[in-house]
This record gives structure tokens, sequence and C-alpha cells, in this order.
């Protein structure tokens, strides 16, 4: 007897992948035509070539898509390594939460942009770096990349979202309480609400997707970013 066997489920691409860098900019997008008033405003936010995103693990080294680049090359293997391992630690605090154990992640600038370079569809797009108790992120998303709803009909297409975000989460922060600050768009500053914004059609917001992990806290610390679960 002849038995098929499904393929094995492919493993997500978790908040670094490509549906979240959707997100992201549908989020952006919108919040971007409330405060320039219409969807033709949107193009005073984009820009019409990348930012240099700094490597991981070279600060001093810069890297974008060129113009009209939908995809960046393979990730070195000492990235992808790193990534497995970071994602390895990562789903045991979420086994942790789901048995209502306490747990923690201790995670490294480079540990973030690992998750970020190893995924072909994110890489190249963002760079975070921690200073003391201050992340710093900057992103450049190639419209082009990702299937935004208007966005040819608008003209989007070979448009970049640049722009940078800071993050401060002292001691005794959650999950619910966590914000952004200072957040810029192609120069321009921009409501720091991002987190809280529910997605069009969705109602969920960009804050609700960080529970995947089972994530009720942290804070950011000594250079690095700790996030926990109380296993309640």
């Amino acid at each position: 007897m002849n038995t098929s066997l499904d393929p094995p489920p492919k493993r997500g691409m978790g908040c670094a992948g490509k549906g979240c860098l959707i997100l992201v900019v549908i989020v952006t997008l919108v919040v971007v035509v409330g405060v320039g008033g219409t969807f033709w405003g949107v193009h005073h936010y984009l820009a019409d070539a990348p930012a240099p995103i700094a490597e991981a693990g070279a600060p001093a080294e810069t890297s974008a898509l060129t113009h009209g680049e939908t995809s960046a090359p393979p990730a070195p293997p000492a990235t992808v390594q790193k990534s497995a391992e970071v994602r390895e630690r990562l789903d045991t605090m979420k086994k942790a939460a789901r048995t209502h154990e306490e747990g923690e992640v201790e995670l490294t600038a480079a540990d973030i942009n690992s998750l970020i370079g190893a995924n072909r569809k994110s890489a190249g797009t963002a760079s975070v770096g921690i200073d003391g108790t201050v992340l710093q992120a900057q992103f450049s998303i190639p419209l082009g990349r990702l299937d935004v709803p208007f966005r040819n009909a608008l003209g989007l297409g070979n448009r970049y979202l640049n722009g940078t975000a800071t993050i401060v989460a002292p001691a005794g922060t959650t999950a619910n309480s966590v914000q952004l600050s200072d957040v810029r768009i192609n120069g321009h500053s921009i409501p720091t609400g991002l987190l809280d914004f529910g997605l069009p059609g969705v109602g969920r917001s960009l804050r609700s997707y960080a529970g995947q992990y089972g994530v009720t806290g942290g804070e950011i610390r000594d250079g690095k970013v700790f996030l926990r679960t109380s296993g309640h």
C-alpha cells in the first residue's frame, strides 16, 4: 500500500520576516496618512533611494539594497547559525510561558541583528544598536519587496520607507507599557504610538504580536535587552 507523507510544516519567519515587515509598513503608512492628510502626502515621507544600514557586528560598515533590488543575498553561515541559536532561546522562553513558568532571554544587538540578517526578506532592511539603556533601530524598507495594498496604484513601488526609532525600557517595563520614542520617517517626526495602532481590517496592534513568545515584560540595560515571561 502506498502511503503519501505530508511535507513537514514550514517554520514561520518570525517577527523579523516578511509578514512583520508588511505590518510595520502598513501601520506606518496609515499613521503617515493621518499626519499628512491624504495618501498623496505619503510621498513626502518616502524616499526614492535606500538608506545605508549598519552591518551586524560591524558598525563602521554600511549596506543597503541598490535601487530596484527586491531581495538580499543569502546570509553568511555564521549569521544563520547565530540566528538559529537565538531562536532556540526564544522558543525555550515560549515553552516556559505555555507551562506557566518564569523565563528570561538576554539579547545583544548582534543577537537581534542576526534574526534580521538570516531572513532573506528582511536582511539589509533594518539594524539595531544598543547604547546602555537605549535601543535605536534604523530601517530602510523597499515597498517594492512587499505586497503593500495600493502600492502600485499610488506609485509607491519604487519608494523606500527610511527611518529611525528609539526605545527606552527601564526596569519594571511591561509588554503593555513599552513605547517608541523619537520616531522619524525620511527626516519627518511622526506620532510614537505605532505599537498601539490597530491594523486596518484586523484590529490587532503590533504590540499584540509580542505575545507570540509569551513576553510579559523586560528592560534595556548594560547594552542588552532582557525579555521575560512571568509564568502567569
